[in-house]
């Protein structure tokens, strides 16, 4: 029969409970305790309930500070992002959470708003917070003072949709081989003016795009003009106004891919302003799925790929290397992506309205 818990005989304003405390009262040892706060596997049902009803009836919480100082695991992985209105990461969240959760993990995710500096400060905050691990979607992959802190950090890092010159585990869509294949069928319907806008000129994400449209036009003996490329920012309002622009040129595009989330918006808000009809005018096919290009009249073409399941294989990543596992310090885990034929796309009008 187990030992009878007794609440600690102390007067009203005497010290607050400790970790002794609740190991009397549930009659097992302090390094039980410390197991079931933990959320180790190897504690017996019966054991564990006895702690945490203990801990329930004398309201006892772990110090931070002192697991902290200990060097204590802290069960806890942190999570830097760059854009906290971008709704692809709430689907990688939710992702590394459900498996992390699975294992005891506590995910803690924080916005950056793309700025080294923040992403720097974060980094920090999880070292002093004893963090386990982290996920990362860095903004600058280049950044010599983000590089530095990562090398600092003492914890396992797992990049998400980003490469760093750091030894580090990665995980990321198949943004090459969707890019490729959207420009293929483009190609195939007869365009030959074909303009990227995006992103990234100096992240993976980017890079991997202008790969895949460059590949596809080589593939196609198509020459690519490099007046049709705008790769400088995911924002809305730049996919308005390159747009504008483009189709001002004395050959403006017949086709426009328009690779990152934020980006479909603003380019529809373009093409309306300068009169072309899709798919009549001109072709679109645009990255990241989402309600808008599913819903707009048209629907539009898009290169698609499961956000949830990047966070997924991040979170099963970094688990492995938190783990001890020898993994190759470059180990990349690629998503597929698939190309989802709607209506925005059709053969150029010859000639295309200038």
């Amino acid at each position: 029969m187990p030992p009878k818990r007794t609440q600690p005989d102390r007067a009203p304003g005497a010290a607050r409970i400790t970790v002794h405390d609740v190991a009397r009262a549930a009659g097992v040892a302090i390094g039980t305790v410390s197991r079931v706060v933990n959320g180790a596997p190897s504690v017996a049902p019966d054991v564990r309930q006895r702690v945490e009803a203990a801990i329930a009836e004398l309201g006892w919480a772990p110090s931070a500070a002192a697991q902290a100082m200990r060097g204590a695991p802290t069960r806890m992985v942190g999570f830097i992002f760059s854009d906290i209105r971008n709704p692809l990461y709430s689907s990688m969240i939710k992702g590394a959470e459900d498996v992390l959760s699975e294992h005891g993990y506590m995910l803690v995710v924080a916005s950056s708003d793309g700025q080294p500096a923040r992403e720097i400060a974060l980094m920090q905050l999880f070292k002093r917070r004893r963090a386990d691990g982290m996920l990362f979607a860095v903004e600058e992959e280049s950044n010599a003072d983000v590089l530095r802190c990562v090398a600092d950090t003492g914890y396992p890092i797992v990049l998400l949709e980003r490469e760093m010159a750091a030894a580090l585990g990665a995980v990321g869509a198949d943004h090459l081989s969707g890019t490729r294949h959207a420009t293929a069928h483009l190609l195939s319907l007869g365009h030959r003016r074909i303009a990227l806008i995006s992103g990234g000129r100096n992240n993976r994400v980017g890079r991997d795009r202008l790969a895949g449209l460059v590949q596809a036009h080589e593939a196609a003996g198509v020459p690519l003009d490099p007046a049709l490329l705008r790769l400088d920012s995911f924002a809305s309002e730049y996919g308005q106004r390159e747009v504008q622009l483009l189709l001002e040129l004395d050959a403006p595009p017949t086709a426009i891919v328009a690779a990152g989330m934020h980006l479909l918006q603003g380019v529809l808000q373009g093409i309306r302003m300068k009169g072309r009809r899709i798919p009549q005018d001109i072709s679109l096919v645009a990255s990241n799925d989402s309600p808008l290009a599913q819903l707009v009249t048209p629907p539009v073409d898009v290169i698609r790929y499961d956000a949830y399941a990047l966070g997924r294989e991040a979170a099963l990543l970094l688990l492995r290397r938190m783990n001890g596992e020898s993994i190759p310090p470059a180990t990349r885990v690629e998503v597929p992506t698939e190309f989802v034929l709607r209506a925005s796309s059709a053969p150029p009008d010859a000639p295309p309205r200038g």
